[in-house]
């Protein structure tokens, strides 16, 4: 694939954190507990909040903060990339971001207890098979060479889920992501770009993932690791959803980890829908509005990511 940015995106981080946003209400809801929950999500005429998380309707989540944290790297340090890079931008934004609610517990008290990117991977251990390395890959997209986007999102991914499914997931998304980027195909096709991209072992032990379609249970974990299922959401929307709005809505009706699967979704599908009208209410209330968080500085920073490596 040549290197030329075909379907430049300045709102890539902004789609990322509204997806996030919108989706958050619905992560892992209980049954039939939630069910006026699942309602007030789906009308998709406002954020809401969840139920149990403590975390305010219109506040993104992880997904959105350690992608917005890896894109400042993108923008600011030149290659190769280092685990320090990454380590002392996710703990920046944390902090600027007022050490929000949305991490998953462990690792929010992990972050919590944490002073610097230094002291983060003294005690960080990288053994997760969950989908936080994956969340925050799609924006590794940008990369001009699909050797280069290999490389930093293993890079980062490693510094906290160094274990094969989820390394696989990270770079499914950013490959993904790169596809939705640089090339003239149709989105259909970014599962076979993958599957001709991704190392062997990848394919042989997840292929199946961009092969066939999810098949609309909960995405969580079990028997495959949530960053499986996740990477296996996200492909299915990504390659059949016929708008961002639509990708979103069956994102929640599927339920678990929603926020996740939207955000990746959006993440990479967002470069081809950028005509696409979304209701207002969805960057207006984006962090209540902030300057320092919201819309504004989000476009911001997508709009110096992409003139990065354009």
């Amino acid at each position: 694939m040549e290197s030329i940015m075909r379907h430049r995106d300045p709102s890539i981080l902004l789609r990322i954190a509204i997806a996030d946003a919108a989706a958050a209400g619905a992560e892992y809801l209980k049954f039939p507990r939630d069910a006026g929950v699942l309602d007030r999500v789906l009308a998709l005429d406002r954020y809401v909040a969840h139920p149990t998380h403590g975390h305010a309707a219109g506040k993104y989540t992880d997904d959105a903060e350690m992608s917005i944290g890896c894109a400042e790297v993108l923008v600011a340090c030149r290659e190769p990339f280092v685990p320090l890079q990454f380590a002392d931008s996710w703990m920046r934004e944390f902090n600027r971001g007022g050490r929000r609610h949305g991490y998953a517990g462990g690792f929010q008290r992990f972050l919590e207890e944490t002073t610097d990117g230094r002291h983060f991977l003294e005690r960080i251990r990288p053994d997760s098979e969950k989908n936080g390395a994956a969340m925050r890959s799609a924006v590794f997209g940008v990369l001009p060479t699909v050797d280069r986007v290999l490389e930093a999102v293993t890079t980062q991914a490693a510094v906290t889920h160094n274990t094969p499914p989820a390394l696989f997931s990270a770079r499914a998304a950013a490959l993904m992501a790169h596809f939705a980027l640089y090339s003239r195909d149709p989105l259909a096709r970014a599962g076979e770009y993958c599957l001709e991209y991704l190392p062997r072992e990848d394919v042989r032990l997840y292929g199946y993932t961009l092969r066939t379609p999810w098949d609309g249970r909960p995405v969580t974990g079990g028997g495959v690791p949530v960053s499986v299922t996740t990477a296996h959401a996200a492909a299915t929307l990504v390659m059949n959803g016929p708008s961002l709005m639509a990708m979103l809505r069956r994102c929640i009706e599927w339920g678990g980890d929603t926020d996740s699967v939207a955000a990746v979704a959006w993440g990479i599908a967002s470069p081809r829908f950028q005509d696409e009208g979304l209701p207002d209410w969805m960057e207006r209330d984006l962090e209540f509005g902030s300057p320092k968080t919201g819309a504004v500085h989000l476009r911001a920073l997508g709009e110096r990511l992409m003139a990065r490596f354009d």
